[in-house]
């Protein structure tokens, strides 16, 4: 009796991966309150989202991808001269939520919208627990692997800039931990709905197809559902438009675009090779993104048997690397290959380190930000390049998972 009421004795990993969780969570709340009086809040991203929710609240769904009327609102949102408002080239999946929280306000529209996409996000935590369970973990080291990944710093930085990347990051999770346990219906929807980030989504179906058909056919069913749907709510001239500004939005550096500012392929070539010229770095990136493409095709996934986390791994990080277009935001996808390394060290009997690792690269990414800001661009490098060769290197000693 005694020994079953003795209390629980946390090891000094699970404390200080408490301590880490509970810092940043903390720095978020902070920088989150204070973003609140800054008049900064009406130049970022969220600007365009929120002009977006007041035309679609207005009746006029058909206009959110006309940029003259887009343009009109953030110019009134923001005042004074606001020469360069942003452009608005997102999927409509999920805009009718946006209409939820654009009120007269634009405050409250913004913890309004921090509000649901903060649902999204202890969703996708719930989602990474009980893949951990399933993988074995014990019930608290669980709880302590999907609160370190749901803080993971670049989450954060979509929450804050009022992106939707969130939206993204659930249904890529879900094709994840789909393939893992062979549910190929679940896998193909699940990157169906990840196409709000269509150069990711779209790097990863094309491998579908290579190993795994049937969730690549159900990837094509779920994009023509939301095809359908985009259009009842756009019209055809609404998705011409939107067509219209994914064209401009991939050309020069106006409209808030800045290719130097990016953490891809495109982004370290322009600031490495400034004599390259942008056409130049641009093919060279878009050809480095065609041979990942091909190689993950024809060489990583093809005929696989078993699709596990270091199949999807390496994938998600060569298609985040190569992505023509990533900033800090678009980071956060970097969370299905750590989650993949965690599980394969927790397999190994590598425990503390699983616990540990996500929250310590986490506290390391904000440390560059604030602290050795001239390192920011590096540290996110060096991680994709770590996260690569530990895929490659790293074998679980889990049995294969069976089809369900």
């Amino acid at each position: 009796m005694a020994n079953s009421n003795r209390l629980y004795k946390f090891s000094f990993v699970e404390v200080l991966a408490f301590l880490l969780i509970s810092g940043q969570v903390a720095l978020y709340a902070f920088m989150w309150l204070r973003l609140l009086g800054d008049p900064s809040l009406k130049t970022m991203d969220f600007v365009s989202f929120y002009a977006a929710g007041r035309l679609i609240r207005a009746g006029e769904y058909r206009q959110i991808y006309n940029f003259e009327s887009e343009a009109a609102l953030q110019r009134g949102i923001v005042g004074g001269s606001y020469d360069e408002p942003l452009i608005f080239n997102h999927p409509p999946h999920v805009t009718p939520l946006l209409a939820l929280t654009a009120s007269g306000d634009y405050v409250r529209a913004y913890i309004g919208w921090s509000a649901i996409r903060l649902l999204v996000v202890l969703a996708c935590g719930e989602l990474v627990r009980r893949y951990l369970i399933h993988q074995g973990w014990m019930n608290l080291h669980a709880w302590i692997g999907a609160l370190g990944s749901v803080t993971f710093f670049p989450i954060f930085i979509s929450l804050l800039g009022g992106q939707d990347t969130v939206f993204t990051l659930i249904g890529l999770l879900v094709w994840m931990f789909a393939l893992v346990k062979g549910r190929e219906m679940s896998a193909g929807l699940g990157l169906a709905f990840a196409t709000l980030s269509p150069t990711i989504a779209g790097a990863l179906a094309l491998p579908l197809f290579a190993s795994r058909r049937r969730a690549g056919l159900w990837f094509i069913a779920g994009c023509l559902g939301l095809a359908i749907y985009s259009l009842l709510l756009v019209g055809v001239q609404g998705l011409k438009d939107f067509l219209g500004l994914l064209r401009i939005s991939s050309q020069g550096e106006t409209y808030g675009f800045d290719w130097s500012g990016m953490y891809n392929l495109l982004g370290f070539l322009v600031r490495a090779f400034p004599s390259l010229g942008i056409e130049t770095a641009r093919s060279i990136a878009w050809g480095a993104a065609v041979v990942s493409i091909f190689v993950m095709c024809g060489l990583w996934w093809n005929k696989r048997h078993q699709i596990n986390v270091r199949h999807i791994g390496v994938a998600v990080t060569l298609g985040t690397l190569t992505s023509p277009h990533l900033n800090l935001h678009g980071l956060s996808f970097l969370l299905l290959p750590l989650i993949g390394i965690v599980t394969i060290l927790h397999d190994k009997g590598d425990k503390s380190l699983a616990l540990i690792l996500v929250p310590a690269i986490s506290t390391v990414l904000v440390f560059a930000l604030f602290f050795m800001p001239a390192l920011n661009f590096a540290a996110y490098y060096l991680l994709m390049g770590a996260i690569f060769f530990c895929l490659l290197m790293l074998k679980s000693n889990a049995p294969p998972q069976k089809k369900t």
